[in-house]
């Protein structure tokens, strides 16, 4: 791992983005979410991806500058039409919506479609809770679960996020997570590094188990829970692609595939805390939760969902560190764009 800055992250991600005719309001965005995603420790959803962002819009199958389409508008609901543009951008638009709905019918759903990834999750349900909402976020991505008692990935490792705000005085409480044992992109590190994984996180094409990274990737991941995993990501496939008017059962492409557009969905569901409870009594509410979860063992052992990210995000304020092998596929990457300069070890 190296340890980088965040200012050289943002000129190296901009340079590369400009290059290819990302607007500056969009960047800006995707510049955020990288932020989050990479002060909190997620390498694999951070500035990471910017290679392949680049490397599928010179494919044609991603779109640099995507106009978001209002599908339908009714009410507390909407849906959104992506465009195959960038997940963030879209997804950022779709939390705005669902927060200005929530505040006037109380609750909304804003469905995405033609969308790609969005980054974490999480991210998406840290902006409602700073407005004062709870949330839970849905998003479906490519082939990554068999079915129990099938072999062919179907389902994908599909994140959900559930948000709810805190105070003053304490943290959101935000759980974002796939379902499956871990993240594709955590694989696809491990592939790229020469490294070995845990028997635990995917089984081969036979359907057996395997620390080989490159045939985890041609195989099946875990779900977590077994079946059940399995079926907490069918329902967000329904909820987040089949709803939505997206691609679905199989049908999302991964964002390495230089070939087709992703198709990923995703649903965001926000509720208004203000509708049922004051700030003071939710402050007061929150306090006796957060006493309750964190005193229930030994002092500092025990972490609520999220609170593990937000102390790396304290730690983690103008650098943060990344794989070796992320920053030299960036710096070849702002090399072969002609953009002059380059990630540094601090």
């Amino acid at each position: 791992m190296t340890r980088v800055s965040l200012k050289d992250i943002d000129r190296v991600t901009r340079g590369c983005l400009v290059s290819i005719g990302v607007p500056d309001s969009s960047i800006d965005i995707i510049l955020d979410t990288i932020h989050y995603a990479n002060r909190r420790g997620i390498s694999t959803h951070g500035v990471g991806r910017l290679p392949l962002y680049v490397k599928k819009i010179k494919a044609g199958h991603f779109e640099a500058d995507a106009p978001i389409e209002t599908v339908t508008d009714f009410g507390a609901m909407a849906i959104l039409d992506g465009n195959n543009g960038f997940g963030q951008i879209v997804a950022y638009k779709a939390m705005k919506t669902a927060i200005s709905k929530a505040k006037e019918f109380g609750v909304s759903v804003v469905g995405v479609r033609n969308s790609n990834n969005f980054g974490t999750a999480g991210y998406y349900g840290n902006m409602a809770t700073e407005a004062g909402m709870a949330a839970i976020i849905f998003a479906n991505a490519a082939p990554a679960i068999a079915p129990t008692g099938g072999t062919k990935p179907i389902f994908g490792t599909n994140p959900m996020c559930y948000a709810f705000p805190g105070s003053e005085a304490q943290n959101p409480v935000i759980l974002d997570m796939a379902t499956t044992v871990v993240a594709r992109g955590k694989i696809r590190l491990a592939a790229k590094n020469g490294e070995k994984i845990p028997l635990t996180w995917a089984v081969d094409a036979d359907g057996n188990p395997t620390d080989d990274p490159k045939e985890a990737l041609k195989g099946t991941l875990c779900p977590i829970a077994g079946h059940k995993g399995y079926g907490i990501s069918a329902f967000i496939d329904l909820f987040a692609g089949l709803l939505t008017g997206s691609a679905s059962t199989g049908g999302v492409k991964p964002l390495s595939d230089m070939t087709e557009n992703s198709g990923n969905g995703h649903l965001f569901v926000v509720i208004d805390v203000s509708r049922f409870m004051t700030n003071d009594e939710l402050a007061e509410k929150m306090s006796v939760f957060y006493k309750a979860v964190k005193y229930c063992g030994e002092e500092d052992r025990v972490l609520l969902p999220g609170e593990r990210g937000f102390i790396q995000m304290k730690k983690n304020v103008d650098s943060v560190e990344i794989p070796d092998k992320q920053l030299q596929e960036i710096n070849a990457l702002a090399e072969s764009l002609g953009v002059d300069v380059r990630l540094k070890e601090m």
